[in-house]
């Protein structure tokens, strides 16, 4: 009899064989031997951000890391759908930067994903990933990071309950949104699945991400 653990086990193995690392939340708590996680406010993967912008772009100095860093942790808006599109933007667009070269200052932008060369990006698979939130921890069942950023956001029901189904893991990531709303700035996908049934709620400009981040191998 498959049960939520069961199918969240499932789903971590099917990532698995298509190319994506799967980690425990445990390995990037901040309390954990190695962090990967300043605390437990923080969305974003920062070590797979900075290897990604060192590797993807090699024509910008290292200094422009804090510039993108600061972008992506400090949104300008405080609705959540303005954000997001404007983190949308700069993953298509890049993030843009400026620097000092000799005596002139440059305006450039800095690409956090490679949509041409699948395997310059890492893809990372985290289950129980916790996040506090405004009023209380929260655990979404799976996100999928790409170079460290939160892309999509999985929530499982079990296939065996008769009390909770797809709907009501639709209701539990609207409860996510307005707790912990900034790891959906960077949203680009949200999965509901009952092991039998499953959506994807994405919009149509964002098919490229989507088709591209499912399958990285």
């Amino acid at each position: 009899m498959i049960n939520e653990i069961t199918l969240e086990l499932n789903c971590l193995a099917w990532f698995e064989q298509t190319g994506w690392n799967v980690l425990n939340s445990s390995e990037l708590s901040p309390d954990s031997s190695n962090p990967l996680r300043k605390d437990y406010k923080q969305v974003l993967i920062e070590s797979d951000l900075h290897a990604a912008f060192e590797r993807l772009n090699p024509h910008l100095p290292i200094n422009c890391f804090e510039q993108v860093l600061q972008k992506l942790n400090q949104p300008e808006s405080l609705d959540l759908v303005t954000n997001n599109r404007a983190f949308h933007r700069m993953l298509l667009e890049g993030v843009p930067v400026t620097y000092k070269k000799q005596d002139d200052w440059l305006h450039d932008h800095a690409f956090l994903v490679d949509f041409n060369h699948v395997h310059q990006n890492r893809f990372v698979v985290v289950n129980q990933f916790t996040i506090l939130g405004t009023k209380q921890p929260r655990r979404p069942d799976i996100i999928c990071f790409i170079n460290g950023i939160p892309f999509a956001v999985l929530e499982l029901k079990s296939p065996t309950d008769e009390n909770a189904d797809i709907w009501d893991a639709f209701n539990q990531l609207q409860t996510y949104k307005e707790e912990i709303s900034d790891l959906f700035v960077f949203n680009e996908a949200l999965v509901v699945s009952d092991g039998v049934t499953a959506r994807v709620y994405l919009s149509l400009i964002r098919s490229r991400t989507i088709g591209y981040m499912i399958m990285p191998s």
